[in-house]
């Protein structure tokens, strides 16, 4: 049975934390899926021992001394995701829901010098940008299920009641806004809501989910070949990230108002828009040595990427119930603006690559990386320093060490060379993040290109599939997702 390709799909949609940093949001910016140029694509990225690859550039930069000439790269990709997505429980059937999205994977510059009578044969200069992650997907379900959004505003908003507050200190975003639209209320000098009777009411329920976004590294590297033999390179890495979710939850009564499996309640919509930005560095070293002119070994380091992010965020909320007057339905009640401020450490890697030269017939090459995803670290603290952000971070970081392990991936590929025309196919194996959990997770690519001395053309496919699942809030039904997703690449490469 192949095993599944890991693809970071656990979103969950917390009415009480929704924004909050949480601990598999580290995995959005550790757990990386590079693309790059399509022949880096195709020969399932393995390129750590071999170079001359713009796409490698980002993995081991010692590789960029193997380029003989200038080049101009440019790789337009397309994305294509399919998602089933089944609520657990009933009779409940699976959905299927299909997003697209066109982008740059890279492009870039290489600035080849051949100094005069020197053994450093080459001493080039890069900069341009590769994909690091890809977030464009989308997930709808519907089905039946016990309970409902409204028992964790209650206790959020009884919490606050209870303690002293009023109506003012309720959360803006999840108790606020039941409040604000009657859905809690007070009855006779007591706080209320209309499942205080059925709070494990069943209730027809739907969640639409969308994201969008892209992680990519620009870079600027550099690198020297020392008498043919021996490479050494160094990459200064900056990601930039844009990641941002849209999402639509809604639960209704199937007997509806005072018929209903919860008296008075007929329906309610709460959707979520999140916007995470940031930017990072990080820096890269790498070595390639030719043991001949068909065997060849590497070795790269990546320090971890310190990132700045924000995240920007709002909610809207509408309820609609049946008394003995009818039919009721709020105004839809938008939440304010929320914005937080915090920076994320990722962690290190370390990288050893073998290639072998099969004459003028093409290449083998494997890549094995080591990287320990327990040591994603947040800070909290450097905005705005508190003792409770304090806490929260411990905590969160505690709980990532515990969530998580070190893993070995490992790259596979190869070309054949016909000619001017080149054939490639690769595999990954991704070590499982998640701790106590062994073996890998794979993903197969294949790609084609024709060369001349001037100009290169190459296409590039990876099929990818992971299963994830969703929640609309803490402690709700599970959903499973199945994802397929499908990255085609291709670059126009020019020499000059």
């Amino acid at each position: 049975q192949m095993k599944r390709y890991f693809l970071p799909v656990l979103i969950l949609f917390l009415s009480a934390s929704a924004y909050s940093q949480t601990v598999s949001d580290v995995l959005r910016y550790s757990y990386l899926q590079p693309g790059g140029s399509a022949r880096y694509l195709g020969a399932g990225g393995a390129f750590g021992a071999l170079g001359a690859e713009f796409g490698a550039i980002s993995q081991n930069p010692a590789g960029l001394a193997m380029f003989r000439t200038n080049e101009l790269v440019v790789t337009p990709s397309l994305r294509f995701s399919r998602s089933e997505t089944t609520l657990a429980g009933g009779n409940n059937v699976g959905f299927e829901d299909d997003k697209s999205a066109f982008g740059f994977d890279n492009f870039g510059m290489v600035f080849n010098t051949t100094p005069n009578n020197s053994p450093w044969k080459t001493f080039n200069v890069a900069i341009g940008l590769n994909r690091q992650n890809n977030y464009h997907q989308s997930i709808f379900y519907e089905g039946q299920a016990e309970g409902s959004i409204m028992n964790g505003f209650f206790a959020d908003a009884q919490a606050v009641f209870n303690s002293g507050g009023n109506e003012a200190d309720l959360y803006p975003f999840g108790s606020g806004l039941a409040w604000n639209t009657n859905a809690i209320y007070e009855q006779n000098g007591v706080l209320d809501y209309d499942f205080s009777a059925t709070p494990n009411a069943l209730l027809d329920r739907s969640q639409t989910l969308t994201t969008y976004g892209r992680m990519n590294e620009m870079i600027l590297s550099f690198a020297g070949n020392y008498d043919e033999k021996l490479m050494v390179g160094a990459t200064v890495g900056v990601p930039f990230i844009n990641y941002r979710i849209e999402g639509e939850y809604n639960e209704s009564d199937p007997g509806g108002g005072l018929d209903g499996n919860a008296q008075y309640f007929d329906n309610l919509t709460y959707t979520e828009y999140l916007r995470t930005e940031g930017i990072g560095v990080n820096l890269k070293l790498g070595v390639t040595y030719k043991i001949s002119q068909a065997l060849r070994i590497g070795g790269a380091f990546h320090t971890p990427t310190a990132i700045r992010l924000t995240d920007t965020y709002s909610n809207t909320f509408a309820y609609t119930y049946e008394d003995g007057n009818g039919l009721y339905s709020s105004p839809v009640e938008n939440s304010p603006e929320g914005t937080t401020d915090y920076r994320l450490r990722t962690p290190w890697r370390a990288i050893g690559s073998v290639g072998v030269i099969v004459k003028k017939y093409g290449f083998l090459s494997a890549d094995v990386e080591w990287v320990d995803y327990g040591a994603n670290r947040y800070n909290l603290n450097a905005q705005v320093p508190s003792t409770e952000n304090e806490r929260i971070e411990r905590e969160l970081n505690r709980d990532i060490q515990q969530a998580y392990q070190q893993a070995m991936n490992v790259r596979l590929g190869g070309e054949l060379v016909l000619d001017k025309f080149r054939l490639r196919a690769g595999v990954n194996l991704n070590g499982k993040p998640e701790n106590g959990k062994d073996g890998f997770n794979t993903a197969f690519s294949m790609g084609a290109g024709v060369r001349s001395t001037s100009f290169y053309l190459d296409l590039g496919y990876r099929r990818g599939t992971g299963i994830g699942s969703v929640a609309p809030y803490a402690g709700a039904p599970v959903a499973t997702t199945d994802i397929v997703s499908s990255d085609v690449l291709m670059t126009l490469g020019f020499k000059f």
